[in-house]
């Protein structure tokens, strides 16, 4: 089939005026002009979206899908707070709740115009999940506290698929050891050389707050009970967040989360270390945890991308919003580069580029249409207009996601399954 608008935005080129993109099975096989595609292949299905845009499937670089039924139980207030209460709550969930949240969120992410997420994944239902509604990307399981002697016996079991649901293997494994204060030198290491041995894509939350700047430079604060808790074998390094993990080895072509908190010269570390760098200024903005530097990272040349962060943390998964922050927050960053950051960027930090971020031929065939006005601008009035409720279509993987703006499949099941987790979580966190 052909799928056709105002203007295409294959990302890695020039937009194409009345451009179109041709799809067989999941993947990307031919782009151009209408009138070309329509000629080379006269037997296709032609789909066209009037007043749209057409562009790749989003990147939301980070998210926690398995909290999304968690969305307005937390109120805005300091991160130190926001965390302890949410710990029990996160315990009170089981599997089967955390798949439901999961499908929920791949929903609302789909219809954002999001096919693609790196993602902090409890177990391998994740994945599962959100492969079968339509979204890939890159899973992170989270591993946190304890020490290295039982690290071996974690990982063992850490039985991730990689081909999960009916995307066709649209998923992609990696680790993460959550932040400083959750875990200590040895598992934080130990799990970046896990990573780098199986080829597995490495995160972590760094930097976030200034809880964890206090502690990183003095071991005190608010984050410091538990750093001794679950950060075994953690000292005070006295230094910044991006600085200890150059110390300890773990630095090196990581995605590093947050980056609000940076240190003089950290920017440029991150640059120097190929360290991928995942912004989600509301969610900071939420847990006050100030602003993220964008100017500094832009101009030291770090790799950047856009992430929503949880619902428990945020009002939306809306991209779009996210990204005009990153904009408001840096005068020089252009229209083109923030494109670039929600789509061919984000798929570079994650690690994923050979396969999401661009409407390439070879590539899975992830494409959106977004209803704004014409212009001879499109990318910055897909910037600066664009919305979920302006997105009219998704297809992932060759499958149509999204039909003028509804769900192509069934939703009232999903919506049910995920108010039956809020109302558990809600119980949960009024029995701290």
């Amino acid at each position: 089939m052909i799928l056709a608008g105002e203007w295409l935005l294959p990302v890695s080129r020039p937009p194409i005026r009345h451009g179109a993109v041709r799809v067989a099975g999941p993947r990307i096989v031919a782009i151009g002009t209408l009138d070309d595609l329509k000629r080379s292949y006269p037997a296709d299905a032609v789909h066209v979206q009037p007043g749209c845009v057409i562009a790749p499937g989003l990147v939301n670089a980070h998210t926690h899908l398995s909290l999304t039924s968690l969305r307005g139980l937390f109120p805005p207030g300091e991160f130190p707070g926001w965390i302890a209460r949410l710990a029990p709550v996160i315990t009170a969930l089981d599997e089967d709740d955390y798949a439901d949240a999961v499908s929920f969120g791949a929903l609302e992410c789909l219809r954002s115009g999001v096919t693609v997420v790196g993602d902090i994944a409890f177990g391998p239902e994740a994945p599962a999940a959100a492969a079968d509604a339509g979204v890939g990307g890159v899973f992170f399981w989270e591993v946190l506290g304890g020490d290295v002697d039982t690290l071996a016996q974690r990982l063992d079991g850490h039985d991730f698929p990689t081909d999960a649901g009916s995307c066709d293997g649209r998923t992609l494994c990696g680790l993460s050891p959550h932040s400083p204060y959750t875990s200590g030198p040895g598992l934080m290491k130990a799990v970046y050389q896990h990573a780098r041995r199986y080829g597995y894509a490495h995160a972590i939350h760094i930097a976030e707050s200034t809880a964890e700047i206090r502690l990183l430079a003095a071991g005190e604060g608010a984050l410091r009970q538990t750093a001794e808790r679950l950060a075994v074998g953690f000292t005070p390094p006295g230094t910044g967040g991006i600085r200890y993990l150059e110390h300890l080895g773990v630095l090196k072509d990581s995605v590093a989360i947050h980056c609000v908190q940076l240190m003089p010269g950290e920017a440029e570390l991150l640059a120097a270390h190929a360290a991928g760098v995942v912004l989600c200024p509301r969610s900071n903005r939420y847990l006050l945890n100030g602003r993220p530097p964008v100017t500094a990272l832009r101009e030291a040349g770090a790799r950047m991308a856009v992430g929503t962060d949880s619902l428990a943390s945020n009002e939306s998964l809306d991209l779009f919003a996210e990204t005009r922050e990153l904009l408001g927050a840096d005068p020089g960053m252009t229209a083109k580069r923030a494109l670039a950051i929600m789509t061919l960027e984000g798929a570079q930090v994650l690690g994923a580029a050979r396969d999401y971020g661009s409407l390439e031929v070879g590539k899975y065939a992830d494409v959106i249409s977004v209803a704004v006005e014409a212009t001879a601008d499109p990318v910055e009035t897909l910037v600066r207009e664009g919305t979920p409720s302006r997105v009219r279509s998704v297809i992932s993987a060759g499958v149509w996601r999204v039909i003028d703006g509804k769900p192509a499949f069934l939703t009232a099941e999903l919506e049910r399954k995920n108010a039956r987790v809020a109302e558990k979580a809600a119980r949960a966190l009024n029995r701290t």
